[in-house]
């Protein structure tokens, strides 16, 4: 019902809007005023002010995306081939980053166009309203030691403490066993090189955590050079340590991670996953 429901709105707005192309059409030739490929807008965080890059923003269905900038703002392109393939409907854009709550506007294509001034788009091509995303978890990564020789041969502790800013937020931990992390990802900040530590390469488990007000933290026990019989050998320099974790929206389609390479059905850690935009403090282990 609701899927007939929303193909009716689509065809009322798209039989509406093929008025409205064609009142706008110069009467001194065929051509439209504006190819209307482009669609802008700025996306805010409610608390971060100076962080507003790197946000995801996904048109669904047509699966097209880009980033944010520095000040928030995105310009999201059509290619020219869906203009030949005359394609038409009305699609969602989704404004994500993991721990914020995902929210999504509408935009009408008509022909491989944007139509200007139907749905959530101004006449110039402008959401018509700013994106405001809210925090939904605290994420809190800590390393200890931070800093240890390349020999070190002790155990070294990645900790992630989750704490939801207003409602219970569902956190999932794939290949978790014994209530620890499942994996773990290094990531050279000098040279973006990226390791994987997984204790147990064998579990198929995950754990579901239930986060509400009260601070709740998973870890994992990680050594050096084959010390513990997993091979992670980092050369000299400094890491970014990343747990590996997936944060519950109902609201947010499957397609969009998948879009950045990571398909939450399968439990294997992937370079890709680093992909996914978190607001988080960096955990960085010195290596030397």
């Amino acid at each position: 019902m609701k899927a007939s429901l929303r193909w009716a709105r689509a065809a009322a707005i798209l039989l509406a809007a093929s008025c409205l192309t064609y009142c706008t059409n110069s009467p001194f030739d065929n051509e439209i005023e504006t190819e209307a490929r482009t669609l802008a807008g700025e996306v805010q965080l409610n608390d971060l002010q100076d962080k507003r890059a790197g946000v995801y923003v996904w048109l669904e269905g047509l699966n097209l995306s880009t980033w944010t900038d520095v000040a928030g703002r995105f310009e999201l392109e059509l290619p020219r081939t869906l203009e030949a393939e005359r394609v038409s409907g009305v699609y969602r854009l989704y404004f994500y980053v993991a721990n914020y709550g995902v929210h999504s506007v509408e935009a009408v294509v008509q022909n491989g166009r944007f139509l200007y001034g139907q749905a959530d788009v101004y006449t110039n091509g402008e959401l018509k309203k700013p994106i405001r995303l809210f925090k939904i978890l605290n994420v809190k990564l800590l390393v200890d030691p931070p800093s240890v020789p390349q020999n070190y041969l002790g155990g070294i502790d990645a900790q992630v403490t989750f704490q939801a800013t207003l409602d219970t937020v569902t956190v999932i931990i794939p290949k978790s066993v014994g209530g620890l992390l499942g994996g773990l990802f290094f990531e050279n900040a000098e040279t973006g090189e990226i390791h994987i530590d997984i204790p147990d390469i064998g579990a198929h488990t995950r754990e579901t955590i239930r986060v509400g007000a009260e601070p709740t933290s998973r870890r994992q026990i990680f050594q050096l050079n084959g010390a513990n019989f997993r091979e992670l050998f980092l050369t000299p320099g400094n890491y970014r340590v990343i747990p590996y974790f997936f944060i519950k929206q109902n609201e947010l389609p499957e397609a969009l991670l998948k879009s950045l390479g990571q398909d939450p059905q399968n439990l294997e850690p992937v370079p890709a996953y680093l992909k996914i935009p978190l607001r988080a403090n960096e955990a960085i282990l010195q290596v030397f």
